[in-house]
């Protein structure tokens, strides 16, 4: 098997210096001190860019996403392995998620929570990790994964929960594809199993069909999230449209299971303000398990009729690049809802049954 590894910076490739760490090593730097799982694979690297990933978003998505397709189509790598920093690795495997849709290979995304001159740098094992659940997964499966501490997790699901634990991602609204201990892929989740093989058999004929013309898809970066706190001034929602910035989308994470206050400052009018000014509108929960249910209590019940979209259980970072993904693909509000209910990336909920 042959592997492409990309390297983007962050903590991974990072060393100390006098103004604080940055990354500096080069993808080769960090396979030179991997560990060689087995003789069953070869891997080529890439040094993509030299960043701290707080300075990678939209832009360098979709420089990423055309990385990865030219190189396919040009050497047609068994699978594709993205070294990344941790603060945004959720956002930009969500984003992936949706560019590679029908992309039919794997992508695993990973990095450290230490530095490389750190004495417990933990990027060669989750570099490891990653190449393992490459040679176990790229034959039969397609799709993004982050690979970190063990775990593997669909790129749509997972969230940062620690700054420094090694166990720095969860799962969030749905199971963990697998793991990686000792060496191996264990705990394979027989429903994602399902999912990730039929994707793979559907995607590969589309692919197939047109490789020289694989769209890499426009993203609209005009989407802002908001949390919530009590005593906020809804005042301010209508003029967030209002200003130099052309805000298209706006996310607002509010209490419970999806409460909007209505006393004293009640926030409907000016929502429906913001919504009659051409902007979309997604409610849901600062509640890490995103599960709001709009119909619970009376001030959500409420928002009915005003033309807001239920989040729809999606963790933040897959809300966030759902939303830019589909901004450019709808003519108007309808569509936008329309694309937004619709289950591309398998960034719906999905119950833990069967894993």
């Amino acid at each position: 098997m042959r592997f492409l590894l990309l390297n983007t910076g962050g903590t991974i490739s990072s060393v100390s210096s006098s103004k604080g760490k940055r990354p500096e090593l080069t993808s080769a730097d960090l396979l030179r001190r991997t560990q060689p799982v087995n003789s069953k694979y070869t891997i080529e690297s890439l040094d993509i860019l030299q960043r701290d990933s707080t300075d990678i978003g939209p832009k360098e998505w979709r420089q990423l996403a055309h990385k990865i397709v030219e190189a396919d189509r040009h050497e047609d790598y068994d699978a594709y392995i993205v070294l990344h920093g941790t603060d945004t690795m959720a956002y930009t495997a969500a984003a992936l998620s949706f560019l590679l849709r029908d992309f039919p290979k794997t992508v695993f995304m990973t990095g450290a929570q230490r530095s490389a001159d750190e004495p417990d740098f933990d990027g060669s094992e989750n570099i490891g990790d990653a190449i393992v659940a490459a040679l176990e997964m790229s034959t039969d499966y397609a799709g993004v994964f982050l690979v970190f501490a063990g775990k593997i997790i669909h790129g749509c699901h997972a969230v940062k929960t620690d700054t420094r634990d090694f166990e720095a991602f969860s799962s969030i609204g749905a199971p963990s594809v697998a793991e990686v201990k000792e060496d191996k892929l264990t705990s394979l989740c027989k429903t994602w199993h399902a999912k990730l093989t039929e994707r793979r058999r559907i995607s590969n004929r589309l692919y197939n069909l047109d490789q020289e013309h694989f769209p890499i898809d426009p993203l609209d970066p005009h989407v802002l999230v908001i949390q919530m706190t009590p005593g906020l001034d809804p005042q301010l929602l209508p003029q967030l449209a209002r200003g130099s910035w052309p805000l298209r989308a706006l996310i607002l994470e509010s209490f419970g299971s999806g409460g909007i206050p209505v006393s004293p400052r009640d926030y409907y009018p000016y929502l429906k303000e913001l919504i009659n000014d051409g902007v979309l509108v997604i409610l849901g929960t600062q509640v890490l398990s995103k599960d709001e249910d709009l119909t619970r209590y009376e001030v959500g019940q409420r928002t009915e009729g005003l033309g807001l979209i239920a989040q729809g259980g999606l963790c933040t970072e897959a809300a966030v690049a759902k939303a830019m993904w589909i901004l450019p693909q709808a003519r108007d509000r309808a569509m936008l809802a329309a694309l937004y209910q619709e289950d591309f990336a398998f960034e719906h909920p999905m119950l833990s049954e069967g894993c």
